[in-house]
């Protein structure tokens, strides 16, 4: 994991003295994720509602100077002074894999006890935790293990994709159902969060929203929600027409 840093003195600082506890806990639920995601600390607008956010918050945040708005992306003031930068996290996370590797080579070739001068046999770095256990076995692995990772960034949605799912998924709005899949996962924390092939879950979300979509059959389509509303629309004006036929007649 990556961390979210707070200066001990945010809870008395002029600019959060006046915030609400609703902007207060948005600054920290986004800057928790964009920690976690490596965004250098840009939130997109529409991540708000999967803090369950309101855009006033926001609003709050901007106004104290917290926050500043670049087109439909926040973003945090000051970001680098206080987090490390996506490059930074990157680098150190690759010098802990190499040091790892190094480990287990050393190994599988039966030499022990042997550190590097500033590891002295340390586990690795807390900022990316290996999460496969160290072995101590002199045996070498055959086929090394692929790691779950989280949604690429961006999620690229080829030709051929599309094809596929016209073809596996008739009626399916794919570019509407791939942007939710894409928020909700960019969203998404723990370990069900990481995949070992993000084009295979996206074929199944694909073709579980067509099925949730589209009626079995037998069974009529159930209604959005711009249906339900066109519906409510109907019965008022109904009524109202029943209610002035019956002042005139």
């Amino acid at each position: 994991m990556a961390w979210f840093k707070v200066d001990d003195h945010f809870w008395s600082h002029p600019k959060t003295a006046s915030l609400s506890d609703a902007a207060t806990a948005l600054w920290l639920r986004a800057g928790s994720w964009s920690a976690g995601h490596l965004t250098d600390g840009r939130v997109p607008v529409s991540m708000l509602r999967f803090f369950r956010a309101r855009r006033r918050s926001a609003d709050e945040l901007v106004t104290a100077g917290l926050w500043s708005l670049d087109g439909e992306t926040f973003v945090f003031h000051a970001w680098a002074d206080y987090q490390p930068s996506k490059e930074q996290v990157e680098s150190k996370r690759e010098a802990t894999k190499n040091r790892v590797n190094a480990w287990r080579e050393r190994q599988s070739n039966g030499v022990t006890n042997v550190s590097t001068p500033d590891e002295g046999n340390a586990p690795p770095d807390p900022t990316r935790p290996d999460p496969t256990p160290f072995s101590t076995s002199n045996e070498v692995e055959s086929k090394p293990r692929k790691r779950a990772t989280r949604i690429p960034e961006p999620f690229i949605l080829t030709a051929d994709m599309r094809a596929e799912m016209r073809a596996d998924c008739p009626g399916l709005d794919v570019d509407h159902a791939t942007k939710q899949f894409v928020d909700y996962w960019r969203a998404a924390s723990g370990r069900t969060a990481t995949k070992n092939n993000w084009i295979a879950a996206w074929r199944f979300w694909m073709r579980r929203e067509h099925e949730r979509t589209t009626p079995r059959s037998g069974q009529q389509a159930r209604p959005t929600r711009d249906d339900e509303n066109l519906a409510v629309v109907a019965r008022l004006a109904a009524r109202e027409a029943a209610e002035q036929k019956g002042l005139t007649a």
